[in-house]
């Protein structure tokens, strides 16, 4: 599977910009990545920029105008289009974890190549769409029908990414995905995370019954992997924060189902120096934390020719 090319036309036309005029210097082009891999390069005439690697549909770098790095990518990271890229924002689908033995861990979308389905400028952003879809490696470990189509869009201020899931089958199928996003920090254990306070999680390094979460600010003190069960449509702000309170990242994040606006859960990960594995050397683990929006909470049911949406807006602030 690791070898495998999913390639697909896009079934449904992708929410792209509208083709429109940037200056000359706006740009959203094919180029070669690390190891000579296929990426995409999004350059805003701001100087913010990002960079997708078709690997995965793997976004591994978004900078400020200032230059800044907001993603992680680990410095162990391997760039072999075999093993998924750690760090950066994999892809998860169709499965979160590994409920289902016979597939890998997180599903197939983070190891298999990605197909460009179109490049475009609007009058404020510099766009990317990718696309892939079932094949006979995928029939084969998970017997559905599907196709993925992936935006990337970037602004002076902003990134904003978009997973939508169709079901192209004859028949119902149920799913998990999840946008698995990096962030760069200086010391994760001077950040915080907060707008989770409320929600109840199941806290995945101890198991047991779902907790309910009292801090305002979540903080990273060791081994941490709690899945947020979100209950409200709307768009869920989190932000990430420096201990003193000062934001460094403000995020928003949705979903939809068949449509409709659905609860989008939130996962906080950090794997601290217990958990980390091969491709993230110690101490790596310092410089990131996860913040990932998804439909994982549960598996959920989509009837055919329907399809479902996760998205992530990042608004750096540091």
């Amino acid at each position: 599977l690791a070898q495998a090319i999913f390639r697909s036309e896009p079934r449904w036309s992708p929410p792209c910009c509208v083709a429109a005029s940037l200056p000359d210097e706006a740009m959203a082009k094919s180029a070669k990545g690390k190891n000579d891999l296929d990426t995409v390069v999004l350059t805003h005439p701001s100087g913010a920029s990002a960079e997708i690697y078709l690997w995965g549909a793997t976004l591994a770098s978004y900078k400020s105008p200032s230059g800044k790095e907001n993603i992680f990518v680990s410095p162990g990271a391997k760039f072999d289009e075999k093993a998924a890229i750690r760090g950066g924002v994999p892809v998860v689908f169709p499965q979160f974890g590994r409920p289902i033995e016979t597939m890998p861990q997180h599903g197939f979308a983070r190891i298999s190549k990605w197909s460009i389905v179109e490049l475009k400028e609007s009058e404020d952003a510099v766009c990317a769409s990718f696309s892939t879809s079932d094949c006979e490696l995928s029939l084969a470990q998970w017997p559905h029908k599907f196709s993925l189509l992936y935006q990337v869009a970037l602004t002076a201020d902003s990134l904003k990414m978009t997973l939508q899931v169709t079901n192209s089958d004859e028949k119902p199928w149920s799913f998990q995905a999840l946008l698995h996003t990096y962030f760069s920090v200086a010391d994760v254990a001077e950040i915080g995370v907060e707008g989770l306070k409320g929600l109840s999680y199941d806290d995945k390094t101890t198991g047991g019954d779902p907790k309910d979460e009292a801090r305002e600010q979540v903080v990273v003190e060791g081994y941490t992997d709690s899945v947020y069960l979100n209950t409200d449509p709307a768009p869920k702000e989190v932000t990430i924060v420096a201990k003193g309170g000062e934001p460094l990242y403000k995020l928003s994040h949705t979903a939809k189902l068949s449509g409709a606006e659905r609860p989008c859960d939130i996962v906080v990960w950090n794997p601290h120096e217990e958990k980390s594995p091969g491709d993230l050397p110690v101490p790596a683990y310092t410089n990131f934390v996860c913040v990932e929006p998804g439909l994982v909470g549960q598996a959920h049911e989509l009837q055919p020719g329907a399809c479902a949406e996760v998205s992530q807006s990042i608004f750096p602030v540091a």
